[in-house]
C-alpha cells in the first residue's frame, strides 16, 4: 500500500468510504418523480468526492476545489429533499480536508458541520442529535485534514533528505576531485622536475643524479600515501611542510627561492594556506618559466596572508569554466572565511591567499 509519495494509501483511505457513506441516501430515495433526480444527486456527490480526492495531490487545485463544491452542493440539495443524507456529510468533510487549501479548510470544516447538523435538525429536531452531528462531522474533517498534511510533510521531508544526500555526494565528489588535483598535480610536477635533474646531472655528477632518483622514488611512495589519505579525507598538509617542500623542488628546478621567515599558523587555518602554497608552487613549476620565486607569509588586518610571486612569462589566471585548480582553491579558501587574489601579467604572476588570523 506504499505507493509513490504515499498517494495510494491516502486516496484509498478516503475513497473506500464513498459507497459506504452514500448508501444511506440511495436506500431512502423518495418516490417518483423525484427518484431519478435523487439518483442523479447521489452520483454527482460521488463524482465530486472522487474527483476532489484525486485532483488534490500533492496540493489542492482549482479543479479539486470545484469538485468538492459539486459534492457539497449535491449533498445539500439532497438533504433539503429527503432524509438519509447524514452519513454523506462525513464524506463532504473528509474530502474538504484534502481538496481545499489550508487557509480555507479550517473555516470550511466547522461550517460544514454546522450545515450538516442544521439540515439533520429539520427532519429530527433533537438538539442532542444536532450537537453530536456537529462534533462527528467536524472531527472527521479535521482528522482527514491533519493526516493529509502529515503525508504531505512526510513527502517533503523525504524529498529534502534525498536532495541533501545528493548534495553530500556532489560535495564529496568535488572534494576528492579537488584534493586529487592538488595532490597529484603537485607530485607529478615534482617528479618531472626531479627526472629532468637526473637527466641533466647523470653525466656530470652521478651521485647527485642518484640522490634525485631516490627523491623520485620517495615522492612516488609519498604520492600513494597521499592518494589514500585523500580518499579517506585524511589529507591535511601544513604550511611548514609545504614551505620546505617548495624550497626543495623549486631549487631542483633551478628557480631561486626567497621565503619570508616562518611563524606558527593555527593548523585548522593553515591547511587552506598549505593547499594554496602547493597550488601556487605547482603553477610556477608548470607554467612560469621563472628564474626567481618569492614566497611571503605575514599577518595584516586580522588575516594571515600568503603571497607567491615569480618573474616568469605570466599566466592567464583562472579558467572561465571554474574547473581549474585556482577555482577549486578559491572555493577552499572561501569556505575557511578567506579569499584568493591573482595578478596575472606579461612579466610574472602573483598569487595572494588569506584566511582569518586565530590570534
Amino acid at each position: 500500500m506504499r505507493g509513490p509519495d504515499s498517494v495510494l494509501p491516502r486516496n484509498a483511505a478516503v475513497l473506500i468510504w464513498v459507497p459506504v457513506l452514500l448508501l444511506a441516501p440511495l436506500l431512502n430515495l423518495p418516490a417518483a418523480p423525484v427518484r431519478l433526480g435523487g439518483i442523479a444527486l447521489v452520483l454527482l456527490a460521488a463524482a465530486g468526492a472522487v474527483a476532489g480526492v484525486l485532483l488534490s495531490w500533492p496540493d489542492p487545485t482549482r479543479p479539486s476545489m470545484a469538485a468538492w463544491l459539486l459534492a457539497a452542493l449535491a449533498v445539500t440539495a439532497g438533504s433539503l429533499l429527503w432524509n438519509g443524507w447524514a452519513p454523506a456529510w462525513l464524506l463532504v468533510a473528509m474530502v474538504a480536508g484534502l481538496a481545499l487549501p489550508v487557509r480555507v479548510v479550517w473555516a470550511t470544516i466547522p461550517l460544514t458541520a454546522v450545515v450538516a447538523a442544521y439540515l439533520q435538525y429539520r427532519f429530527d429536531p433533537a438538539m442532542e442529535q444536532a450537537l453530536t452531528r456537529v462534533f462527528v462531522v467536524a472531527l472527521t474533517g479535521t482528522t482527514a485534514a491533519v493526516l493529509n498534511r502529515l503525508l504531505i510533510t512526510n513527502r517533503e521531508l523525504r524529498r529534502t533528505r534525498e536532495q541533501l544526500a545528493a548534495a553530500a555526494v556532489a560535495q564529496e565528489r568535488e572534494r576528492v576531485a579537488r584534493d586529487l588535483h592538488d595532490v597529484l598535480g603537485h607530485t607529478l610536477s615534482v617528479i618531472v622536475v626531479k627526472a629532468a635533474a637526473v637527466r641533466r646531472l647523470l653525466a656530470v655528477d652521478p651521485a647527485a643524479a642518484a640522490e634525485h632518483a631516490g627523491d623520485i622514488e620517495s615522492v612516488g611512495r609519498s604520492a600513494l600515501t597521499r592518494v589514500r589519505e585523500v580518499v579517506h579525507d585524511a589529507a591535511a598538509p601544513s604550511v611548514e611542510t609545504e614551505l620546505a617542500a617548495a624550497r626543495d623542488v623549486l631549487s631542483a628546478a633551478g628557480i631561486a627561492v626567497t621565503a619570508s621567515p616562518e611563524f606558527a599558523v593555527d593548523p585548522k587555518l593553515g591547511e587552506p594556506l598549505a593547499w594554496a602554497l602547493r597550488e601556487g608552487v605547482t603553477n610556477v613549476l608548470r607554467h612560469s618559466g621563472a628564474s626567481r620565486c618569492r614566497i611571503e607569509l605575514g599577518r595584516a588586518d586580522g588575516m594571515v596572508r600568503l603571497s607567491i610571486a615569480d618573474d616568469g612569462v605570466g599566466h592567464l589566471g583562472e579558467r572561465a569554466d571554474g574547473l581549474g585548480g585556482l577555482a577549486g582553491l578559491r572555493r577552499r579558501l572561501q569556505a575557511a572565511g578567506g579569499g584568493l587574489e591573482t595578478r596575472p601579467g606579461t612579466a610574472g604572476f602573483t598569487l595572494i591567499a588569506w584566511v582569518p588570523d586565530a590570534d
